[in-house]
């Protein structure tokens, strides 16, 4: 059997620098995507809103239930566009300079929880990681993808979002006490599980998804701090 020599430092060096730089690259597609959708279909959609509205106060409606109706689907036109700009502010950068991704991770659950009614916590055990901030962004955006998963699906009543150092590897958490899910009966075209999946094999990171109906979830990512 042949045998190969083992990586050099300088290997991995040059591999770590072309994946902080393919993460940064896709960072910057996905809020230029933001702004896209923005000065696009949310503006066109709120100027269609803006124009049912004007045109609902103008309208006789045939009978009371067909009010209800325009004013229902008004309303959920209005709700998307809402939605699609909480989407777009999460697409935004995140300065890691300040508090890296322990004080992003704290101003997410923060967030959710007032946006959201969402009843989450953080806790860190960890001083500032140093790692590359196209690894934090990643990192952020799982966290922020489970808490999106918890607030629309879990029915959750406690989430809790926890950081720590564990011989050279980094463990983040997301874990609920929610109805939980078979990911094996996950629809296709449902991309959060998807992404969360794509930036933790990004990273390198190893990700464990334990959930099963009436089960809660658990979302963890351990990351070998020393290959960034």
């Amino acid at each position: 059997m042949p045998t190969h020599p083992p990586t050099e430092p300088a290997q991995l060096e040059a591999e770590c620098r072309r994946l902080a730089q393919a993460l940064a690259l896709a960072q910057r597609d996905h809020e230029l995507l933001g702004y896209e959708i923005h000065d696009g279909v949310v503006q066109d959609l709120a100027a269609a809103a803006m124009l049912l509205e004007g045109a609902g106060r103008q309208a006789k409606f045939a009978s009371p239930e067909v009010a209800e109706r325009f004013a229902s689907g008004l309303k959920l036109l209005q709700d998307s566009i809402a939605a699609a700009r909480r989407i777009i502010c999460g697409a935004t950068a995140v300065d890691f300079e300040a508090g890296g991704i322990v004080a992003a991770l704290s101003q997410l659950v923060e967030k959710f929880r007032s946006d959201h009614a969402l009843p989450v916590t953080f806790s860190s055990e960890v001083e500032l990681p140093k790692l590359p901030a196209s690894a934090q962004h990643a990192l952020l955006r799982i966290a922020q993808e489970s808490l999106h998963n918890a607030a629309k699906h879990s029915r959750a009543t406690d989430v809790q979002v926890s950081l720590r150092q564990r011989e050279g590897q980094l463990e983040l958490v997301i874990a609920d006490n929610g109805i939980g899910f078979d990911p094996a009966r996950v629809p296709d075209g449902r991309f959060g599980l998807a992404g969360i999946r794509a930036r933790a094999a990004a990273l390198g990171a190893d990700l464990l998804l334990d959930t099963a109906p009436n089960h809660g979830t658990r979302v963890v990512v351990l990351l070998t701090t020393p290959a960034l």
